[in-house]
């Protein structure tokens, strides 16, 4: 079994709040969306900075590992988050990241460059670097990270309204499974088991 580690993150604007919607994650041979229920949001050590979680994850634990419900060579995931700013109406944003995938795929890849191991193969990225999702553009200068591609389509008022990114997933091994949540398995299992435990839904493993 394959299995991803990712945190979807997005900036939120100054004066205004981001709430993440779904997350959908696409392969060759699979696609599946999992709402918000699954997830709960918690600030990182930058205020602005929100960040996705497991529901079920305790306070020391980060992201989501998401069961892949078999081998692919592209994975893409969207995450759409909905921005509420004073003075006007929610609007919607997407995150879409191209995922770079190890060859061959392992049993736990993850995009925490913190837990990355130091061997070779491992991407050449600094601890701290990774993709996060914007509405507006920062007036402050930030530590310029490493990243890879980066496009961004803004609406005629200026907002970032999606973003594409390419980032790598590397290989953890499978000692460091205590740092990262249980694994949440793709919607078909959880409707079936949300169904038997008459469960609103499902973050079973």
């Amino acid at each position: 079994m394959y299995s991803i580690h990712i945190t979807p993150r997005c900036r939120r604007p100054a004066r205004g709040q981001v709430f993440l919607k779904t997350l959908r994650v696409d392969g060759d041979s699979f696609s599946f969306t999992l709402p918000s229920a699954c997830f709960t949001l918690r600030p990182s050590p930058n205020p602005r900075v929100i960040f996705a979680s497991d529901r079920r994850a305790d306070g020391e634990m980060s992201g989501i590992r998401l069961a892949l419900p078999g081998e692919t060579g592209t994975l893409i995931t969207t995450a759409t988050w909905q921005v509420n700013v004073p003075e006007r109406p929610p609007f919607d944003i997407q995150h879409v990241i191209h995922w770079l995938l190890p060859a061959p795929l392992t049993a736990l890849m993850s995009d925490n460059t913190w837990l990355w191991p130091d061997v070779h193969g491992t991407p050449a990225l600094t601890a701290g670097d990774w993709p996060v999702m914007e509405s507006d553009t920062p007036t402050l200068k930030r530590v310029k990270r490493r990243t890879f591609t980066l496009i961004d389509n803004r609406n005629r008022q200026g907002w970032i309204t999606r973003r594409f990114q390419c980032f790598p997933l590397a290989p953890l091994p499978e000692s460091l499974s205590h740092r990262v949540p249980d694994i949440l398995y793709p919607p078909k299992t959880e409707k079936k088991e949300c169904k038997d435990n008459l469960q609103p839904h499902c973050l079973h493993s």
